[in-house]
C-alpha cells in the first residue's frame, strides 16, 4: 500500500474531475444521506474558510470496477476511459454537496427523502456581517439567491436583476466557494481487503460509520448492503424509519449467534462471507434465507400494528422488538394460535413497560427472547415470565416530549382503546395518532399553562404522560388553557360521556380529581387516579400482572 503525499485541490478542479469520470464511489460505501439544512451548513463552513476534513481516496487498478456501487446517483458516474479508479472511501458525503451545490436537481437520499438542491440559496442583502448567508429554503427573488445560479458559468446572465451591491456578494460567495482548496489523502493499492480496512477504521469528519456500514465492508464475498437496501425499501411505509441494524440483527439471531447489536452485525458479515468463500453456492444460500427473514419480519410487523396498535416505528417502544418477534415468525410461518398470542401478549408489554431492551441487561433478554420465541413457534410448552414487576411510578415519571419506550407503551394502549370525540361519542380514526411525534393530536388532561400559573408544580410533574390522551386538534384547540373542570362541563351531561371518558381511560368520580377547583390538589389526585386505571388496562391487555402492588 502507497500512501501518496497529502495535496489540495480547489473546489472547482475537484468538479472537473467528477465531470470527467475520475471518482467512483464503492459498493462498501453507504449511500447520500445527508439532507438540505446540512448540506447548507456545510457551504457556510466553507464560505468561511473553515476547515472540512479530507477527501480519502482509494486508489485502484481497473481490474476492480466491478466494485462500483451502481445506485450511486449524486455525483458523475465513473468513466471507464480512466486506467485507474479512484473510490471514495471517506467524504463522499462533502464531495456530494460541493458537486451538486453547482449543479442543482433534486435527488433522493439514502433515506427516501428528496434532496432539492435548487433550494441551497445564499442571502445576497445586507445583514449582519456574514451571519445567516446560507439556508435551505425556496429562493426569493434579489434576497434569496440559488448556489446553482451563482456558481454557474453564465452566473452574470442569471443574476442580471441584483443591485450592484447584490452581484457583489454573490461574486465574493462564488470565488470562496469555488477556490476552496480542499485536502486529499490518495492510498495506492490493489488489495481489496485493505481497502476496507481503511475504509472501517476511517470516522473523521462527515457522517460516521455506523455498525451496520462496518459490517457491510466486512462482506468481500457478497452484497450485503445491496440485501439490506433492498429489504428496507420493501419494508411498509409507515415502518421505514427501522434501521439496518435492525435487520441485521434479525439476522444475527436467526443464525444463531450469541451477540447484540455492533458484534452481531459484524458477524453476520464474517460468518457468510466464509461460507461464501469456501463455497460460492452459500450465495444463493444466504439470499433464500434472507428472503424468508423478510416475510417473517413483515409478519412480525402486520402483528404488532393489528394487535398492539403500533401504527408506525414512531409508536414502537424498541427497534430490538421486530428483530426478536422475526424469530418467531421465521420458525412458524402463518399466525400463531390462541394460546402463542397470549404469550405474545405478555412478552410485548412486559418487554415494553419494563424497558427490558435498554439498560444493562438488554443484550441477555435479547438473546433469552430469541430463544423463547423460537421455541414458541415450534410447538412448545414456553411461559414468558418477567423476572420483576415494573414499578407503576415508572408511567409518572415518563415525560410528554421524551421518546420512551414507556411513553410508546403508553400511546399505544391509548390508540387500542378506540378512543371517541367528546362531541358526538363518534370513534376516531386512528390513522390520525401515527406516530408519537405528531403532536397536534396530543391534549394535556391539565393544560400546562394553568398548571404552571395556578399549581406551582415542576415541569416533569406536568408534563407525565399520564397527563395526556389523544385528542384530534380541532377538539383540542377548542380547550384553551382552562381547567378540566371547565372546558368538561359543557359535555358532561351528554349521554355519552361516562362512556367516552373510559375509553380515554380517564377518571370522573369525585376521586379522579378533574372536578377538584384546588388546581395542584386535583392534580395530583388525578395522576394517582388515572395510574390506577392506566396499569389496570395495561394487565388487562397482557392477560398477566405487570405492576408491583404499592402500600396502601
Amino acid at each position: 500500500m502507497k500512501l501518496h503525499p497529502f495535496r489540495d485541490e480547489r473546489v472547482s478542479r475537484l468538479h472537473s474531475l467528477l465531470d470527467g469520470g475520475k471518482f467512483a464511489i464503492p459498493r462498501l460505501q453507504r449511500a447520500f444521506v445527508w439532507n438540505g439544512p446540512k448540506a447548507a451548513k456545510l457551504l457556510d463552513s466553507v464560505y468561511r474558510g473553515m476547515p472540512i476534513g479530507s477527501l480519502t481516496i482509494w486508489d485502484t487498478s481497473g481490474r476492480n470496477r466491478d466494485l462500483l456501487r451502481k445506485d450511486a446517483r449524486v455525483l458523475p458516474p465513473y468513466r471507464e476511459h480512466n486506467p485507474r479508479v479512484w473510490f471514495v472511501l471517506d467524504g463522499q458525503q462533502r464531495m456530494s454537496v460541493l458537486y451538486r451545490a453547482q449543479e442543482g436537481g433534486v435527488v433522493q437520499n439514502g433515506r427516501h427523502q428528496p434532496v432539492d438542491f435548487g433550494r441551497l440559496v445564499f442571502r445576497v442583502t445586507d445583514g449582519n456581517g456574514d451571519e445567516d448567508r446560507f439556508a435551505y429554503r425556496k429562493p426569493v427573488a434579489r434576497e434569496w439567491v440559488a448556489v446553482a445560479d451563482i456558481l454557474a458559468r453564465n452566473w452574470k446572465l442569471r443574476l442580471g436583476d441584483l443591485s450592484a451591491g447584490q452581484l457583489n456578494r454573490a461574486q465574493r460567495c462564488r470565488e470562496r466557494l469555488l477556490t476552496y482548496r480542499v485536502p486529499i489523502v490518495r492510498v495506492e493499492t490493489d488489495s481489496i481487503d485493505l481497502a476496507r480496512e481503511l475504509f472501517i477504521r476511517i470516522n473523521s469528519a462527515g457522517t460516521p460509520i455506523a455498525a451496520a456500514d462496518r459490517a457491510f465492508a466486512r462482506a468481500a464475498e457478497f452484497d450485503l448492503r445491496e440485501h439490506a437496501e433492498q429489504a428496507w425499501a420493501e419494508l411498509p411505509p409507515a415502518f421505514r424509519g427501522l434501521s439496518h441494524e435492525t435487520l441485521l440483527q434479525a439476522r444475527a439471531l436467526l443464525d444463531g449467534l450469541d451477540a447484540v447489536a455492533a458484534e452481531a452485525m459484524e458477524r453476520v458479515a464474517t460468518l457468510w462471507d466464509a461460507q461464501i468463500q469456501a463455497d460460492q453456492r452459500a450465495v444463493a444460500r444466504f439470499s433464500k434465507e434472507w428472503a424468508a427473514q423478510q416475510r417473517a419480519m413483515h409478519r412480525a410487523l402486520d402483528l404488532l400494528r393489528a394487535k398492539f396498535c403500533v401504527l408506525d416505528d414512531g409508536l414502537l417502544p424498541s427497534q430490538y422488538m421486530v428483530s426478536t418477534l422475526t424469530v418467531f415468525f421465521a420458525h412458524r410461518p402463518k399466525q400463531p394460535t390462541p394460546a402463542q398470542l397470549a404469550q405474545l401478549r405478555v412478552w410485548f408489554w412486559a418487554t415494553a413497560l419494563g424497558q427490558r431492551y435498554s439498560g444493562s441487561g438488554y443484550r441477555q433478554n435479547i438473546l433469552d427472547d430469541s430463544r423463547f420465541f423460537k421455541a414458541l413457534a415450534e410447538g412448545r410448552a414456553e411461559t414468558f415470565r418477567l423476572s420483576e414487576r415494573i414499578d407503576p411510578d415508572e408511567l409518572r415519571r415518563a415525560a410528554y416530549g421524551r421518546r420512551s419506550s414507556v411513553a410508546d407503551a403508553f400511546f399505544c394502549l391509548l390508540v387500542a382503546q378506540k378512543p371517541q370525540y367528546l362531541s358526538n361519542g363518534t370513534e376516531m380514526q386512528v390513522s390520525d395518532f401515527a406516530s408519537a411525534a405528531n403532536r397536534r393530536h396530543k391534549h394535556h388532561v391539565f393544560p400546562r399553562q394553568h398548571l404552571r400559573q395556578q399549581a406551582g408544580l415542576s415541569q416533569r410533574t406536568i408534563n407525565s404522560i399520564l397527563n395526556l390522551c389523544l385528542i384530534p386538534g380541532e377538539e383540542n384547540s377548542q380547550f384553551g388553557a382552562r381547567p378540566p373542570r371547565k372546558y368538561l362541563e359543557p359535555f358532561a351531561d351528554n349521554p355519552h360521556f361516562g362512556r367516552v371518558m373510559a375509553r380515554h381511560l380517564l377518571p370522573i368520580g369525585e376521586d379522579g380529581g378533574l372536578w377538584d377547583p384546588n388546581p395542584r390538589k386535583g392534580y395530583l389526585r388525578f395522576l394517582k387516579a388515572r395510574e390506577a386505571l392506566v396499569c389496570a388496562e395495561f394487565e388487562r391487555a397482557a392477560g398477566a400482572k405487570l405492576f408491583r402492588r404499592k402500600a396502601a
